[in-house]
This record gives C-alpha cells, sequence and structure tokens, in this order.
C-alpha cells in the first residue's frame, strides 16, 4: 500500500497526525516538522531548530528531544512533564533521511509509578488480606486514590467491579480459586482486593463501563465452570459495576460499586448490575 501513497498524500499524514514528527536530513539537520511538533515546543523553538544539528544545540531547550534516547522525560515551557517513546523512521526521499516520531507515554508511566510506590506501600503496611493474599479494603483504597486523580487529570475512564460469589458449603478453596483466576484472566495493570464481606473488587484502569460490564459477562462464565472443575455445588455470582464519574473520588466509586451489588443481589439474576 505504501508504493500507491503519493508524497503529497504522505505530506498530509504527516501534517495531520497527532503525534509530534520531525524530519531530518542525511547530515542529521532538521529539515521539517509538523503542527504537532510546533505545538508542544512552541511555534519560536521549533523554527529554530530548522537546519541545526543536535550536537549544535548547547543548552537548548529542546535539545533531548533530538537525542538518540529510545525513551525521554521532557519537561514543557508550562512546566508540566512528559514521557515520550521515539520511533525512528528511515525515508525513501533525498531531502530528508529520517523521521523522528514521539508517542506519548506519560499515562503509561505515571501508572508504573503508582504500582511502585504501591509495592512500597505494601512493604511498610498491613495492606492485604491474609487469606487470599490479595489488597484489603484499606489496600484497595489506597491503590484506587491515585487511579482517580489520573483518571480527573487525564480524563480517561476507569471502572470497578465489585462481585459477590457463593455456594454450598466451604467457600475458602472457591474464593482461592477465584483468586488465582483471576489475577490469570486480568492485565497487569488491574488490581484485584477483597474486603472483609468476602466480597472481590476489581479496579480497572482505561476500562469504560461499558467494557466492564462484558468483563463481568466474561467472569460469569468462567466462575460456572470453575465450579465444575472443583466440584462447587450451587456456585452463584452476582456483579457491581461503576464507571467513574468526573465528581468521584475512592470512596464515591466504591459505594457506587457496593450499591450496584446490592442492586444485582436483589434481583437475584447473576448478571451484573451498573450504576
Amino acid at each position: 500500500m505504501s508504493e500507491n501513497l503519493s508524497p503529497k498524500h504522505a505530506l498530509a499524514i504527516v501534517e495531520l497526525i497527532p503525534f509530534p514528527v520531525v524530519l531530518m536530513d542525511r547530515q542529521g539537520c532538521v529539515c521539517g516538522y509538523n503542527p504537532a511538533f510546533e505545538q508542544l515546543v512552541g511555534r519560536l523553538q521549533a523554527s529554530d531548530l530548522q537546519g541545526r544539528k543536535h550536537s549544535g544545540l548547547g543548552n537548548h531547550p529542546v535539545r533531548i528531544l533530538l537525542g538518540n534516547d529510545r525513551f525521554i522525560r521532557w519537561t514543557d515551557r508550562n512546566d508540566a512533564e512528559h514521557h515520550f517513546e521515539v520511533h525512528c523512521i528511515d525515508l525513501p526521499g533525498e531531502e530528508c533521511e529520517q523521521a523522528r516520531l514521539y508517542v506519548d507515554v506519560s499515562k503509561q508511566v505515571e501508572l508504573e509509578q503508582a504500582h511502585t510506590r504501591l509495592s512500597e506501600e505494601l512493604k511498610q503496611h498491613v495492606l492485604t488480606d491474609p487469606f487470599t493474599g490479595l489488597l484489603n479494603s484499606r489496600g484497595i483504597v489506597l491503590a484506587l486514590e491515585p487511579q482517580v486523580a489520573r483518571s480527573r487529570r487525564y480524563n480517561s475512564a476507569m471502572s470497578v467491579i465489585m462481585m459477590e460469589v457463593h455456594c454450598e458449603g466451604d467457600q475458602e478453596p472457591l474464593l482461592l480459586h477465584i483468586a488465582r483466576l483471576l489475577k490469570d484472566q486480568l492485565r497487569w495493570a488491574d488490581l484485584i482486593g477483597c474486603n472483609e464481606q468476602r466480597e472481590l473488587i476489581l479496579v480497572l484502569p482505561e476500562t469504560t463501563e461499558t467494557s466492564a460490564l462484558q468483563l463481568a459477562g466474561k467472569l460469569e462464565r468462567l466462575l460456572a465452570a470453575a465450579g465444575d472443575e472443583i466440584n462447587v455445588a450451587e456456585l452463584t455470582t452476582c456483579y457491581g459495576v461503576a464507571g467513574w464519574r468526573k465528581k468521584d473520588n475512592a470512596g464515591t466509586l466504591l459505594r457506587r460499586a457496593g450499591m450496584a451489588l446490592s442492586e444485582a443481589r436483589a434481583r437475584q439474576t447473576g448478571h451484573a448490575i451498573a450504576l
């Protein structure tokens, strides 16, 4: 398909994509950039790069953007910190030899940093349920607060699923089996907790309420199969879902998930309810 792409169309794509792009010539000098890059660094600083090499920029404010690092951290003129993954693409043309594409991975880095901070907290405080090894109520709240702050900052989706599982007889083997199953099914960024009522709590970053409802339906089917595997009689499940809203904090989000679970329990359908 790229063979049929005209230079005019290729230029239009570079101009319109939301990612900052810088074009470099064979001598390593800047020979162009797109509007997204100009918006990122400012018009004057962008135009000042034209025809210049990285080695000749001295203490130029955006010098780090033209280095050889694959991942860079850069603070803009408004003191906002950005994390970029830099992709270098070789070009077949004569004027420009390389395109440098800057993909903003700030949200991913912030999420990883939040996980690191949480791990440090876990070393200092008792935040896990002693039976399941999952986060307890306090651990979930502590983990949820930075997630809510991140959703508020980036206006990004996040959801919470609160689930209840019942069976005849001893529930402890089932709970342990489900905890292991959830760890296998969920993403590395998702968090799993268990409160004092033995209700399981799933914190799902970058997940809409609709997607969380779909996940609850998938878990319902998996848990039904899990009950058969470990020979559990009359396994029943119910799920409450709450998607993050702009006025939510950790407490209100958990309360809505709990209310949704109570509603699902009252309806006795086994299907997820969202509030």
